[in-house]
């Protein structure tokens, strides 16, 4: 039968309509209004046909009559039919599975690895994840490692319900990105991970399967969405598309905690009993406040670790470097190993970056000094001498005036003076006496002033009668160019009168030893304070002395003259000064005739000079670098961020008293240095500091030098490079994001799980499979049945017309 129907109709309906239902639908039928006028026209029709045959049929029976309307009508309502477009619909409900869209964030921050503080959550994850390790495991493995276990555990197959549903898996970052299996994932290459569109990936996962009968979104991620649309809108949306939100949160409140000891400052080399000083930097994340210890060890010549210190801290906030000081003092010469280790943390990210070592070099004080006199004196033979009997000193001396056969003295012996600065630099104190530039090598000032400027040595010059006025004479002599490092400045102006210069030579004036005179070691002849005052209020006077009319800006004056008439309007007259310069450090010494303090006791005068060129050399024999070193307060920073940076004396004594500013510069890129000024810190000694902000990305080059803003032309710089990058999103707010995803669920009808609940996934997805209509359209309105039908009763009529002689 209905072969017979569909034949009649010209129907070919598809194979899988088999066993389904059909029915009849009108494209084209009006509606409302129009269907009523349509009813009103088909009767206006009706009745003028029934009119038409009623008065040309009038010799007709009624029968007739009828029959010709009939067929005339019926021919009419084939016409309407094919005009209304009939269509037969054929239907088949079928179930189909729902499709969950599992959408995981792959985003830097699942590369992080938590702390889990809270013990029993940890307890718990450990024992639902079947970690053979336990906590240890747990907190050892990243986020995304957990989610795969969790996948790879049998979550995609529950989540299928035994082919109920199907699972069309994405990862996301910035933007939903390819299709990703439900195994372990990897990085995805030339991926931008570096911001999360949690919004943005919704939205667009949406679109990509609108039509397919969705039974909701599992959302796997740490909440955190720094770009792209608002979560909550796309949640909105969802909801209205009735589209359920499900997250797996993966992460912790407290997020990843860390604390590491960055490095150990400490000088690669420091001197037999010698004071010194270390710095432990420190750096946490997701720890301010929190208490921990730092243990110090040391070792000496590979020997057992010996602890040392045991110090309780307290941990700053994210980023922040803490520099945690530690003195030491060692007996004789070692190889000393420094161990730092912080203890006492609590559950942190990993405990590797909590160890750092530092090796330093204890030597004996032994200086090599360049003596060099322009002709002999007394006081040339009395340092000499004290040099060459010095055990602490490597001494060679060179006489200018000597003969070419004279031997001159020395421990080692040389033939002539050095002739490069490498030769130069073997040394770590050049002691020059009234010296004569005029028998120098070609190159020495230039290489005396790299000695000191750039490779941290000291220099000692001692004022004579015969070769020391006329030297500061000729200043502006390129040649003489080297005195700008010494820490006095001499203008013929304001030199004294040569009357009162003899007037006062008469008579042996006493050094008035200036505050910081005494405190400085020079003048440290004895360790009790009220006897070393005796041995200075005692010290034999001096009779000559060169005039000079100050100090540089930022040298230290250790005495002065004594005699009101040596004074000029800056003072007393200088008669001991010194000062940084680059790295190294020089002395200007007024006077010839400490000799005469051995009238006194011959350890006074050996101890002054053996303290002073200890200090001019040091610097140099602890490998030529700036007594001071440089930090900042944090390790990295932003664009716009404040820098402070810092200048820290390791020995105080180092630090010249007047030195009220350091200067420097940052360089960055191809941009105009940026010129630093640092001063000194209020209530820390021998500390200086300064702030500047940082504008652009990329390594920023810090250069400090001692002296002058104009010295950076001479003088090698103590420099510090800190990077300056882009901000990462990811790490900024590195803990789970549970009010995000909580209000997701509320307005999508959703929910929210942690990892210990994966098992509760699959019940929360409450559509299984859906129930799918098939349909089959077939128009009918040219089918054989209707226009046969037209033209049928159209040929009918007329034969009837033709019969009843109506044509």
């Amino acid at each position: 039968m209905n072969g017979l129907i569909n034949t009649l109709l010209g129907l070919k309906p598809s194979p899988w309509t088999e066993g389904g239902a059909r029915h009849l639908e009108w494209l084209e039928m009006p509606r409302h209004d129009k269907l009523f006028l349509l009813g009103l026209t088909f009767a206006a029709v009706v009745w003028s046909v029934l009119y038409l045959y009623r008065r040309e049929g009038r010799s007709l029976n009624l029968l007739t009559r009828g029959s010709l309307s009939a067929l005339r009508l019926f021919a009419l309502a084939g016409v309407v039919i094919m005009l209304l477009e009939p269509v037969i619909v054929f239907t088949k409900t079928e179930q189909v599975p729902s499709t969950i869209l599992v959408l995981r964030d792959q985003s830097e921050s699942m590369d992080l690895k938590d702390a889990y503080a809270s013990q029993n959550y940890a307890d718990r994850l450990a024992e639902s994840l079947h970690l053979n390790g336990g906590v240890k495991e747990l907190r050892e493995t990243s986020r995304s490692q957990l989610i795969d276990r969790v996948i790879g555990g049998g979550l995609a197959k529950t989540l299928e319900s035994n082919g109920d549903r199907l699972l069309a898996s994405h990862t996301f970052a910035a933007q939903l990105l390819s299709d990703s299996t439900t195994q372990p994932t990897t990085q995805p290459g030339g991926v931008d991970r570096s911001t999360t569109a949690i919004g943005t990936a919704v939205r667009q996962a949406i679109a990509a399967y609108r039509g397919q009968p969705l039974a909701g979104i599992l959302l796997i991620t740490d909440g955190q969405s720094n770009a792209g649309d608002s979560p909550i809108k796309a949640a909105e949306y969802a909801g209205s598309e009735g589209i359920p939100i499900i997250s797996l949160a993966a992460g912790t409140a407290e997020g990843p905690r860390n604390a590491k000891v960055t490095k150990i400052e400490a000088s690669k080399t420091v001197f037999v009993r010698d004071p010194s000083q270390l710095r432990v930097i420190l750096e946490s994340r997701g720890l301010a406040k929190a208490p921990a210890t730092l243990i110090m060890e040391k070792r000496k010549d590979g020997g057992p670790w010996e602890e040392f210190s045991r110090q309780p801290i307290t941990l700053e906030e994210n980023g922040q470097v803490q520099s945690i000081p530690f003195d030491f003092k060692e007996e004789r010469p070692t190889r000393l190993e420094i161990r730092a280790t912080l203890a006492d943390v609590g559950p942190e990210l990993t405990t590797d970056d909590n160890v750092a070592t530092e090796e330093i070099r204890v030597i004996r004080q032994k200086i090599k000094v360049l003596f060099i006199a322009g002709n002999t004196f007394p006081e040339v033979e009395f340092i000499r001498n004290a040099l060459l009997r010095d055990s602490g000193v490597a001494a060679s001396t060179w006489l200018q005036a000597a003969t070419a056969d004279y031997e001159q003295p020395g421990n080692p012996i040389i033939r002539k003076l050095p002739q490069s600065q490498e030769e130069l630099n073997d040394y770590d104190c050049i002691v020059l006496y009234d010296p004569d530039p005029n028998g120098w090598p070609q190159q020495f000032p230039q290489m005396l002033s790299d000695f000191v400027g750039k490779a941290g040595g000291g220099l000692v010059y001692i004022a004579g009668e015969r070769m020391t006025k006329n030297l500061f004479d000729r200043t502006d002599d390129p040649s003489a160019q080297w005195l700008t490092m010494l820490p006095v400045v001499a203008e013929p102006g304001l030199y004294q009168s040569e009357v009162t210069m003899k007037l006062s030579a008469k008579e042996a004036w006493k050094l008035e030893i200036t505050p910081e005179g005494k405190t400085d070691p020079i003048f440290q002849f004895d360790a009790d304070a009220e006897k070393n005052d005796r041995i200075l209020a005692n010290l034999p006077g001096m009779y000559w002395h060169f005039p000079v009319t100050r100090a540089k800006p930022g040298a230290t004056v250790l005495a002065r003259h004594a005699d009101p008439r040596m004074r000029n309007e800056h003072g007393q007259n200088v008669l001991l000064a010194t000062q940084l310069v680059g790295p190294g450090r020089t002395f200007f010494v007024a006077f010839d005739s400490t000799y005469r303090w051995r009238y006194l006791d011959e350890q006074y005068f050996d101890g002054f000079w053996a303290r002073m060129i200890d200090r001019a050399g040091r610097t140099k024999q602890l490998g030529g670098r700036y007594p001071y070193t440089l930090s900042t307060d944090r390790n990295t920073y932003k664009p716009g961020s404040q820098v402070t940076l810092t200048a820290r004396f390791e020995n105080v004594a180092d630090r010249d008293s007047t030195l009220d500013a350091l200067h420097g510069e940052v360089e960055v890129a191809d941009s105009a240095p940026i010129p630093l000024s640092l001063t000194p810190k209020t209530g820390e000694n021998g500390v200086f500091e300064t702030t500047f902000t940082v504008s652009k990305p990329g390594p920023h080059f810090i250069k400090v030098w001692s002296g002058a803003e104009e010295a950076k032309l001479v003088v090698k710089a103590a420099t510090l490079q800190i990077p300056v990058e882009l901000p990462n999103l990811e790490f900024e707010r590195p803990t789970v994001e549970l009010a995000t995803l909580q209000a997701m669920a509320k307005v999508s009808g959703g929910a929210v799980f942690d990892l210990t609940q994966a098992d509760q996934l699959p019940a929360a997805f409450r559509v299984h499979k859906v129930a799918r209509v098939l349909e089959d359209r077939q128009e009918i309105w040219h089918a054989p049945l209707i226009w046969g039908g037209i033209l049928l009763a159209i040929f009918t009529e007329w034969i009837l017309r033709k019969r009843f002689r109506m044509v």
